[in-house]
């Protein structure tokens, strides 16, 4: 039974690309992985296989071990999928800002409810604030900075400013990301009619690439599409920790979070290229 947890988030330095391996049917020929809602995400089994080739120790015992391997260890650490919260997106006014919609904040408040659940612990306040139905109506945006008629992603929004939102999201965000808020907005796109994951969309990046051949000096294999999600990019996930042998769930998620914290790690393909280095931020409720 998990019985501690750790609420991590994580933030994209480089564009990144967990990819899914070559898409059929699609308008991009390597797509990045997605969830069953079609945002952007990293599947829980990337992520761990990411942070278990970059931790070392009894950390990595924890976190079980390898196929194939003649002893099978289960692992006493359990990772959840990361969950997309904020995109960087395109605007005039301000070169980019951050974008989210009330379904991606609904992610974040599901991953605090477990957090809280599995320590026994209630929710702050604050965080009730993402179940808001009215954190972002029908017809309108909201935003931390701008108000008005503004263009996000090529598509023309009507934004109300709120004051209340930064400084109840600052309350279950990480510093740096509130920083980076308060410096570049944060815009809450409406959910009606696909809007916000149309947005969200808008702002992956799809690269073109070919294979030279060296020795000819042609072009061998290609070009072929890679989908790329951009750098700043924050995604939330969960760590749940459970007793493993004589170490209880709580000394073992002390080390987790020795270990991973600020930590920065590639996760997916392209590392050789500067693709896929992220942050682990570790947060404390």
């Amino acid at each position: 039974m998990y019985s501690q947890s750790t609420l991590l988030y994580i933030r994209a330095l480089t564009p990144i690309h967990v990819g899914v391996g070559r898409g059929e049917g699609v308008h991009v020929d390597l797509p990045v992985q997605r969830d069953e809602f079609g945002f952007p995400t990293i599947w829980a089994s990337s992520f761990k296989g990411a942070v278990k080739a970059n931790v070392g120790g009894e950390v990595k015992k924890y976190l079980g071990s390898e196929p194939m391997e003649a002893e099978s260890t289960p692992s006493s650490i359990s990772l959840l999928d990361a969950k997309l919260v904020f995109i960087p997106v395109r605007i005039l006014d301000n070169v980019w800002t951050y974008a989210t919609t009330p379904h991606l904040l609904g992610y974040l408040y599901n991953y605090l409810e477990i957090h809280g659940s599995i320590r026994g612990r209630n929710i702050p306040e604050e965080a009730k604030y993402l179940k808001d139905p009215t954190i972002s109506t029908l017809d309108k945006s909201i935003s931390t900075k701008f108000s008005g008629r503004i263009v996000v992603n090529e598509v023309e929004l009507e934004v109300v400013k709120r004051d209340d939102l930064s400084s109840r999201l600052s309350k279950i965000l990480p510093s740096e990301i509130k920083e980076i808020i308060d410096r570049r907005g944060l815009i809450v796109v409406p959910d009606k009619d696909n809007i916000g994951l149309e947005i969200v969309n808008r702002s992956l990046m799809i690269q073109y690439r070919v294979a030279l051949d060296r020795e000819k000096k042609t072009v061998r294999a290609g070009p072929w599409s890679e989908e790329y999600i951009p750098m700043e990019t924050v995604f939330v996930s969960t760590a749940l920790c459970r007793n493993y042998q004589q170490k209880d769930a709580n000394a073992i998620c002390n080390e987790f979070k020795a270990e991973v914290k600020d930590k920065t790690i590639f996760v997916g393909g392209k590392e050789t290229i500067g693709k896929g280095l992220v942050k682990i931020i570790v947060y404390e409720l």
